[in-house]
């Protein structure tokens, strides 16, 4: 990724410059609304994933591949991996201004660059989204053929963003899992499994969702049917920087996460 300076400057950002203009979407008269703020009336960072998410939906109903389309063809888009730069989040009520952009494709992959602005022009989120395509049993699909020419037209790759297995370590705090955690295509929401990370760091390291700025690369791993999830925090450099495993209750791995509370 680019550095903090560059992700946080205004405008386009470098990989969004060169590309065509379809493959880009911009969207005026996003709010914050009440019930995405903490108790601060800070947006939350879930909240932001779901505003990219949004983002991301408009931009393809835009280009005419909608619901409907991707149904009739048996696939869909799952979020593979996040990496999020969130700086002074945005205020209850605030206005913001929304852009996302297709940015590469690499096999069955796709990577957006998605970003909110307050209505100063000044960037609030920066992220990286990578997606996979799948067929309706969950597994990776090949891109449909009439999709092929816009892949074409982007003309971009990526390198997909990884975070290292480890042995999960830390402190263990166990999270239900709600109805309300699961999305339409039937698995927990990427945005859910935030919520969930972020609700075991609250209890372990609470300080380090109040920093100002704060950077989260997460990485899905695999779906799960039970209702319950263990997140092992492990807290490092005296706790700016936190590595999260979650695992089901029989210990297999579904989410990586890095937390890491960046300098201004």
């Amino acid at each position: 990724m680019s550095s903090i300076a560059e992700r946080l400057a205004p405008g386009l950002a470098s990989d969004e410059a060169q590309l065509p203009a379809e493959a880009r979407f911009r969207e005026v008269g996003r709010g914050v609304r009440f019930d995405e703020c903490d108790e601060r009336g800070r947006m939350r960072a879930a909240a932001l994933l779901r505003h990219a998410q949004d983002l991301a939906w408009r931009h393809s109903e835009q280009l005419e591949y909608g619901r409907e389309w991707y149904e009739a063809r048996g696939v869909g888009w799952v979020v593979r991996s996040v990496d999020l730069l969130i700086d002074e989040p945005p205020q209850s009520n605030e206005d913001l201004v929304g852009t996302t952009a297709l940015v590469g494709f690499r096999h069955v992959m796709a990577r957006r660059h998605t970003r909110l602005f307050a209505a100063s022009g000044r960037v609030v989120a920066d992220a990286a989204i990578d997606w996979v395509m799948t067929d309706r049993e969950g597994r990776p699909a090949r891109f449909p053929e009439e999709f092929e020419s816009f892949v074409a037209r982007v003309g971009a790759t990526f390198t997909p963003n990884k975070i290292p297995a480890a042995t999960p370590s830390g402190v263990v705090v166990e999270t239900a899992i709600r109805r309300a955690d699961i999305d339409p295509l039937g698995h927990v929401n990427h945005a859910a499994w935030l919520e969930i990370v972020e609700e075991g760091v609250a209890s372990v390291a609470p300080a380090h969702l109040e920093a100002p700025r704060r950077r989260i690369r997460i990485e899905y791993l695999a779906v799960t049917s039970e209702r319950a999830a263990r997140t092992h925090i492990l807290a490092m450099d005296g706790g700016e920087r936190l590595r999260v495993d979650v695992t089901d209750t029989h210990g297999i791995p579904l989410v990586r996460a890095e937390l890491t509370s960046e300098t201004r």
